[in-house]
């Protein structure tokens, strides 16, 4: 079981572990948690971190204070270890570009030309533009700004090349031919996806803990928000959950609920990429089918269901509810349409 206790780490490709901190920049660590040489190197970068912050403190005024001073807070410790590692990598590009600067003169101009240091990255040059943003936020709930100093707020957002992805829904008939074509471990994880709702991280943590009962019930706790869910599961999926669990060896609180076929877990890159090999070597699926369409497509199916806006969000959250409502809103439309048409004989 990966560890995520291990502070200024990260998994880098989901196979190599890395060190990253303003103080040390972005190392490679050797092996895997669990190791001598990993944990050996891990203390000493830990080490060499705690002793520069005595030695060489950052003038208060610098970007690399503001940066130490966020990662010392409570703030910043209450988010999820996801979280915390997805900030550090952004915020060591802000401290690696405006580092020795006063933050306190820094403007728009100076945290734009960061951000589109990286205008061919559209999602990560996002995140810079919102990591300096929550930056100035804390320091002015802190008293090192003045309250409304925020030259980050105004940046737009790059556009990206060819708009906004969005990802395609699946329908009935795709989804059902991919249950009938995968194998034991994609079929579970598009009932899991398509019945719950839930991320591809959030799937692929899932233990048989998270299984209440006779499965009438999935218990998550959603890595990107930190939500606590209780999702009642739907009849197909709790079937099939209660006749894995019969010839399954393996069923104690921590072990994974999803295994692939060499009965390795996976982590949410190989499960994704598990989902789009599945879907191209299916001769009755489009390529572009992915995990993500199948969260959406359980949006729609809860709006067709009848479900309310808040009992959708609480499961998808706003942004995927608002995408798989799109698609929703599109096919009933056409389904009256078409109605409509047959009604009065055109």
């Amino acid at each position: 079981m990966v560890r995520t206790d291990l502070r200024y780490t990260y998994l880098a490709k989901g196979r190599y572990w890395r060190f990253r901190h303003p103080l040390t920049g972005d190392t490679k660590l050797p092996g895997q948690p669990g190791d001598a040489t990993f944990h050996a190197r891990y203390a000493e970068l830990c080490a060499a971190v705690e002793q520069r912050q005595k030695k060489v403190e950052p003038a208060k005024t610098t970007w690399h204070w503001l940066i130490l001073a966020y990662q010392r807070s409570a703030e910043f410790r209450a988010l999820s270890d996801d979280t915390q590692r997805d900030y550090l990598r952004t915020m060591a590009i802000l401290g690696d570009e405006l580092g020795e600067w006063n933050y306190r003169l820094t403007t728009t101009a100076m945290i734009k030309a960061v951000r589109d240091s990286y205008a061919d990255k559209a999602r990560k040059a996002h995140k810079i533009k919102q990591m300096a943003s929550a930056l100035y936020s804390w320091a002015a709930g802190e008293g090192h700004v003045r309250d409304g100093f925020n030259p980050a707020s105004a940046i737009k957002q790059i556009k990206r090349k060819g708009g906004s992805r969005e990802y395609v829904v699946w329908s009935q008939y795709e989804f059902e031919a991919f249950l009938k074509d995968g194998s034991r471990p994609m079929r579970l994880a598009a009932l899991l996806a398509l019945y719950t709702g839930q991320r591809a991280k959030d799937i692929a943590a899932m233990t048989w803990g998270d299984v209440q009962g006779d499965a009438r019930l999935i218990r998550v706790r959603q890595a990107k928000t930190g939500a606590p869910l209780d999702i009642a599961c739907h009849y197909r999926l709790r079937r099939h959950l209660n006749a894995l669990r019969r010839r399954t060896a393996d069923t104690s609180i921590e072990a994974p609920l999803l295994l692939s076929v060499a009965g390795k877990p996976y982590n949410a890159n190989a499960l994704s990429s598990a989902i789009g090999r599945a879907v191209n070597d299916n001769e009755k699926m489009p390529s572009s089918r992915s995990i993500h369409g199948l969260r959406y497509a359980a949006g729609s199916a809860m709006e067709e269901a009848g479900c309310t806006l808040g009992e959708i969000q609480a499961v998808l959250g706003h942004h995927a509810y608002a995408m798989a409502m799109k698609y929703a809103t599109q096919r009933l439309r056409s389904r009256e349409a078409v109605a409509r048409r047959e009604r009065n004989g055109a």
